[in-house]
């Protein structure tokens, strides 16, 4: 596997041209996921979920386009990004949410009085 060096804008015009449907597919993928599920969500939870799989699939499409490796990986490396990216999207966002609370100092309790019988 070898990375070449990376042209912006050759990325944006093949995207142009046809990695767009990486995104579409990432969202298919997960409302088939979603559809065969026994678990129920409101509608917004199928919204997010999907756009979710639709972004993760373009950052995927757009860190894979410079690697040489042969195209069934990439194509099984874009599917399994769109299917696994709630899961991927909430990871993140943890991290980061605890990296937020590690930093903030935690307030200093007060001593707390004895009380009298």
């Amino acid at each position: 596997m070898s990375v070449s060096s990376p042209d912006y804008a050759q990325a944006a015009d093949d995207f142009k041209r046809g990695g767009w449907i990486v995104s579409l597919l990432g969202g298919a993928g997960m409302l088939a996921r979603m559809l065969i599920t026994d678990q129920s969500s409101k509608a917004i939870i199928w919204i997010r979920k999907i756009l979710a799989a639709g972004i993760i699939g373009v950052i995927t499409y757009f860190a894979l386009h410079g690697v040489e490796i042969a195209g069934i990986y990439k194509a099984l490396i874009l599917a399994f990004s769109g299917m696994a990216s709630p899961e991927v999207v909430e990871l993140v966002v943890s991290k980061v949410n605890n990296a937020k609370d590690k930093e903030k100092p935690k307030p200093q309790s007060k001593p707390k009085a004895k009380r009298r019988r």
